[in-house]
């Protein structure tokens, strides 16, 4: 076996920190013989990369023989991360000038725009010296996210360079800020800007807002272009389109779109039997859920839905009863399909039974079964409901006090 040196001893630490297997990791950083600052940097970001290794992190920073541009990096984002923003200040008003920007600022910008602090990001990036794309890029998207739309729009014009990550900020503010139009011109724009290749984040992106906004006519041409370009529908690509197209209820095209996938997810199969149930199309959805290699939570809750909402009522509850683990959520689509059934007094059942089963109703909970006492006119179970909401603090809850008070004003009339 050839002799170790310290790149093969980094490189087998930085493996097993890549696997999650940081005590591993640990060992073999334990046990180098010597150890580089690549090495320290290496252990302290497989650290921060670990949810519960700040301290450590922390611990390895204080004890390295020599740091560099990279080792102040990884510790402000560590910081970052734990949301320890004071820290993250300090560390980086201790970071020699040199090495500050752009990258140890970017992590700053990113922790202050995280916490919701734009002022803070903005007094960073003013401050830098040497930006780079990323940071106009993430104080682009920081100035959407508060809404400020002209300011961010200010910020692009002044880029001294753009990439696919500064185009795709604009484009994804415009459309999660509503302005469609704004938005696809953007897209469009940069379509035909030299230099600058469109990406599957950009076209997911367009892809949501156009199902989202209702747009059937630029989602089939973008489906078309990212066909034209050669895009192989990974995962995030390909279910983005499974969305959108059961969006606009074109099952069809979905499907086309699910099956020419080479790799496929739970989202991917639960986006298509979303669609199913969208378009009522319940026994092909119940034909996909069989087929379904691995099941979550929104898968059953999902088929449960479906069958609730065309009334079929002993196939929901028997999928209930096969449902392995049940949340708030799938009680309330089994106690409403009852309800919009008509069948009030089992929903009440249904109900009190999800109390004896700990599960806590939510605001849709109350509100279908308050609905069914209101169609029972039982005035006792209706304010023994209405109690219940008040002891959970929910009073506020417009839903429910709304519907509590049309239960027992059917009563009294």
């Amino acid at each position: 076996m050839p002799t170790k040196n310290i790149i093969s001893w980094t490189a087998m630490l930085t493996a097993y920190a890549a696997n999650g297997k940081i005590k591993r990791a640990r060992e073999v950083f334990d046990e180098m013989p010597e150890r580089s600052v690549a090495s320290w940097n290496a252990m302290i970001t497989a650290y921060i990369r670990n949810a519960r290794g700040i301290e450590e992190a922390i611990e390895l920073f204080r004890l390295i023989p020599e740091r560099n541009a990279v080792s102040y990096a990884a510790m402000i984002t560590g910081f970052v991360k734990d949301g320890m923003m004071e820290k993250a200040e300090e560390l980086h008003a201790q970071t020699p000038v040199i090495w500050r920007d752009p990258v140890c600022s970017n992590a700053l910008i990113s922790g202050h725009l995280k916490m919701g602090d734009l002022n803070e990001a903005v007094r960073v990036f003013e401050g830098m010296v040497d930006k780079d794309v990323v940071s106009w890029s993430s104080m682009v998207d920081g100035y959407f996210k508060e809404g400020r739309i002209r300011e961010a729009r200010d910020l692009f014009d002044r880029m001294p360079e753009r990439n696919v990550v500064s185009w795709t900020a604009m484009i994804n503010g415009y459309l999660k800020m509503g302005y469609f139009k704004d938005g696809f011109g953007f897209f469009l724009e940069m379509k035909r800007e030299n230099g600058i290749r469109i990406n599957s984040t950009t076209l997911t992106i367009v892809f949501e807002a156009c199902g989202n906004c209702g747009r059937y006519r630029e989602g089939c041409q973008i489906h078309g272009l990212a066909l034209r370009m050669g895009f192989e529908f990974d995962v995030f690509l390909g279910n983005s389109i499974i969305t959108m197209y059961c969006r606009f209820g074109c099952t069809d095209a979905a499907t086309s779109v699910f099956y020419m996938m080479n790799k496929k997810d739970v989202v991917s199969w639960n986006s298509l039997l979303s669609g199913y149930i969208r378009t009522r199309d319940i026994e092909e959805a119940y034909r996909l859920f069989e087929k379904m290699p691995e099941k979550d939570v929104v898968t059953w809750t999902t088929m449960i839905t479906g069958f609730s909402s065309k009334g079929l009522m002993g196939k929901s509850v028997g999928l209930f009863n096969q449902m392995p683990e049940k949340d708030d959520v799938v009680w309330t689509a089994v106690i409403s399909g009852f309800v919009n059934k008509g069948e009030y007094e089992e929903a009440i059942c249904w109900f009190f039974q999800m109390l004896r089963d700990a599960v806590r109703p939510n605001p849709l909970t109350f509100s279908s079964v308050l609905n069914a006492s209101a169609g029972l006119a039982t005035l006792s179970q209706g304010l023994q409901i209405h109690a219940r909401v008040l002891k959970m603090d929910m009073e506020f809850d417009c839903p429910s006090r709304t519907h509590s008070s049309h239960c027992i004003q059917n009563v009294e009339v």
